[in-house]
């Protein structure tokens, strides 16, 4: 799948029922998925499997994921998408 597939499948499943989480997601893949490493577009598919209540709590910053790997991609993305644009 090339990366423009990749993206049109990961742009429904960015679809969530909170739209805080639905912020961070489309912000991400919209402005940074494209620019970052082959790594971290392939976490994107695992953090897109997460439950919406646990990336609410991790988006919102009242936990982190246990996973060392995953804990890492999320402060990654968060720190990407509430970065200032040039």
């Amino acid at each position: 799948m090339n990366l423009e597939e990749r993206k049109r499948k990961y742009r429904w499943q960015c679809r969530r029922g909170a739209s805080e989480v639905e912020v961070v997601l489309y912000a991400y893949l919209d402005d940074h998925f494209d620019n970052d490493t082959a790594e971290n577009q392939d976490r994107f598919e695992a953090l897109l499997a997460c439950q919406d209540a646990d990336m609410f709590e991790w988006f919102t910053h009242r936990s982190e994921p246990q996973d060392a790997v995953m804990r890492e991609y999320v402060r990654h993305v968060l720190a990407a998408v509430s970065a200032p644009r040039t």
